[in-house]
Formats: C-alpha cells, structure tokens, sequence
C-alpha cells in the first residue's frame, strides 16, 4: 500500500458522518414540511381540507391516524370528521374532555405513550370510530391573534414512540394549518354571503317582476306613495280637490251580448290603450276600470289645474277615438263614448271592504264629485264631451262651450248645470 503524503484530507469519523445524515434528513424534512404547507394553505375548502391535513401528517410522522379538532366557540365542543369502516362521521366532543380536551384547555403539547394508562383519556372516540389508539400526541393550534382554535391530534407513532423532532415537526406544520383554517374560514363566509347575495338577487328580481305585473292594476298614485313610504301607505281617507274624468263606451251590453267576447275584448283594448297614453301625459290617474268603463283622477296644485287637465284629456280622447275609427270598423260599426267631468272635494284614499273571506282594501275618490262625474258622463252621447258647473267655472273663458242648463241626474236630488265642452286653449 503507498501511502499519499500530499494529501491534506483527514478521514470523517462515525460520528461525524452521522452528523451529516442527520442533517441530510433534517434539510429534507424541511423541504417536506414547505411542500405540505404550500399544499394545505392551497385547499381552501374546509371538508376536503381534513383530508390533506390529515395526510400529509401521517407520511411525514409516520404515524397511522390523525385528527384535526376545531374549536365550535357557540357549542364549546371540539369537532372533527373521523373516518369509519364505511363512511365519514362528524364527532363532538367538550372542550375539557379527553386528552385532545386536556391540551385545548391547558394550551400546551401532551404526549402520552400508553393512552389507556392515563386517565385523561376518553375512548369514546375509539368506540365511534372502530379504531385502537396506542399513543398520542396533542398540539393546540392558534391563529395570528393568539387564539385556540384547533386541536391536531396524531395516533400511533409506527415503530415507537412519539419524539421531540415529532412535536417539531407537529408545531412547524401548525402555522401551516392555522393560516389554512382561517383561509379556509373566509372562503366559507365568502361563500355563504355570495349564496345570501345570489338569493337576494333572486328575491330582488322576483319582486321586480312581481312589481312590473302589480303595476298593471295598481294606480301610478299608490305606486309612488308605496315607494317613498314602504313600511305601508296610509288607510285613512282625506279629504282633496280633484277632477274626475268617467268614460264608458255606448251600447256596450248589447255589442258584448251580440258578438264574440274576443273582438269586444280587442276593441276595448286597442280603444282604451290609446286613451291611457292620453290620461298619463295630461297627469290623470286612472283608479278603477270596469269592463267598458274608466274612472280617472286629475289632482294638481289647484282646481284650474286639474280642472284643465281632465277637460283636455276628454277631448284628446275625442280626437284619438275618431282616429281608431277611421283606420277600420268593427262589426258594429264607430265606437262612441261617453264622458263626463266634475270637480270639487272628494275623499281620497283606500276603502275597507270587510268579508268572512279577508279584508279587501281599493284607493280611490269618493263622495259627490265622483257620482255627478259619472251622472254627468252617462248624458252625453256621440262621443261628446260633458261636464258639470264646478269644472266650467276654472275653464269660462278659455274654452269652447255650450250651456245644457240644468238636467235631473239620477239619484241626485236637484238638478245639476251641465255644458258641452267643444275646445280648450292649450294653456289650460
């Protein structure tokens, strides 16, 4: 053997080299314990994060089970998922039971390397799970304020018993789960708002829609009171001045009684359209319809107002009428009308209508002004405009009218003034 004496190396002594592989090992657990913990603080759902967890501890400790137990602070239980033979099971446990109890309420690591010689000990799990503890070793897990709120819990160590590099590693892999669990946490919270909000959104849209068919039937006046008062309008009536405008079509029992409900349907229709868009840009409120009927509220800031804003709305309607006619008649021939305004001082608001069945609540005007509205409306004929003395007095001079005199109405006992409006000048 020749012995080299330029060599400056010194052989490595057993210590030494075991040294290195301890080191070796140590380098490759940390590099093991970055990989799991980029793993778990990756899963953000919480039933699938047990299972990582779960794991990726069992391979690094080399142990055959382990648990991870959330603090429920409403119960003030500790819970987790255990797997059986068959299925997944959620268990609950108190906070001051058992050894996993022990470390929760002590805030510290608990190693135990017989569990059945330790009193602290509750085998309740062992019966609900199917499943034998040997050892045990618990760490409490806190987040980034200082607060419990997990308990991690390994089971037979392979091989031996629990170490100290084991609680290392244990610790080292408890930030990981901390930050996880609170990730995991918010993800829940983001899920179940956006659940709440998509519900809502739900919700919102049906109301919308429901809103978009109700405003068929409701007038725009409740429409308006509704939404700048939602918590519900109010029931009692008061007394207004208003202008109220009656239409109703000539000879519309006997048009029904001789031909097909669907025609008159389509007449009444194609007629009354015409006339809404007529009402709504004079700022009429059309309150009650009744198959061949319109009742129709003008309330202004004063009775020339109003006064004004039905008479020019009769006679729009008028001209809208004569213009339906002439584009195709029906079997029965024009369609005439009768209208009739009043103004004065009505009770405006909902009338109960009380029945073994529910409460039935309409918006409306009543009182005199409203009944001579439609007694007045009922005298005129051919599609002519009527209205009673009240109304005529806001309009004399700015309109075109002829004097009726004074006609017996029905059901009112004197005799009413009534003229025949032919014009109103535009500034009305």
């Amino acid at each position: 053997m020749v012995e080299d004496k330029g060599s400056t190396h010194k052989p490595r002594s057993i210590g030494r080299r075991r040294q290195d592989v301890e080191i070796n090992e140590a380098l490759q657990q940390y590099r093991q314990l970055m990989d799991i913990g980029q793993l778990i603080t990756s899963e953000m759902d919480l039933n699938a994060l047990f299972g990582v967890i779960i794991e990726q501890t069992n391979g690094i400790l080399h142990i055959e089970r382990s648990t991870l137990f959330l603090f429920d602070a409403e119960a003030c239980e500790l819970w987790s998922m255990v797997a059986t033979e068959m299925e997944k099971n959620e268990i609950r446990i108190p906070t001051d039971v058992g050894i996993v109890g022990w470390a929760f309420t002590h805030r510290t690591v608990v190693v135990v390397d017989d569990v059945y010689a330790d009193d602290r000990f509750n085998p309740d799990v062992d019966r609900a799970s199917g499943f034998r503890t040997r050892n045990m070793l618990c760490l409490p897990i806190r987040n980034r304020q200082g607060e419990q709120i997990a308990v991690f819990q390994a089971l037979n160590k392979i091989g031996g018993a629990f170490t100290v590099r084991d609680i290392n590693v244990v610790s080292a892999l408890s930030h990981y789960m901390a930050i996880a669990l609170e990730n995991a946490a918010l993800y829940r919270d983001v899920k179940r708002y956006s659940r709440r909000l998509e519900e809502t959104l739900v919700r919102f849209e049906t109301l919308n829609r429901m809103k978009a068919e109700l405003t068929k039937f409701v007038p725009h006046s409740v429409q308006k009171m509704l939404e700048s008062r939602p918590e519900g309008i109010p029931l009692e009536k008061e007394a207004r001045e208003v202008s109220v405008l009656f239409i109703d079509i000539a000879g519309f029992s006997t048009i029904t009684e001789r031909h097909d409900h669907r025609l008159v349907n389509d007449m009444v229709e194609r007629h009354f359209s015409a006339f809404l868009d007529v009402i709504q840009t004079n700022g009429g409120e059309v309150n009650e319809t009744a198959g061949d009927g319109l009742m129709v509220i003008f309330d202004s800031n004063t009775v020339a107002d109003h006064a004004g804003a039905a008479l020019r709305s009769g006679l729009a309607i008028i001209a809208e009428n004569r213009r339906i006619n002439q584009e195709g008649r029906y079997p029965w021939g024009d369609v005439l009308l009768h209208l009739g305004v009043n103004s004065g001082t009505a009770l405006v608001g909902c009338t109960r209508i009380v029945s073994p069945a529910g409460d039935r609540y309409t918006y409306t005007a009543s009182g005199l002004v409203t009944v001579l509205a439609s007694r007045i409306a009922a005298l005129s004929s051919g599609a002519a405009l009527y209205c009673g003395e009240t109304t005529y007095q806001q309009v004399k001079g700015r309109c075109t009218a002829t004097a009726l005199g004074k006609t017996a109405v029905k059901n009112v006992a004197e005799p009413v003034a009534v003229y025949a409006v032919n014009g109103l000048e535009e500034t009305i």
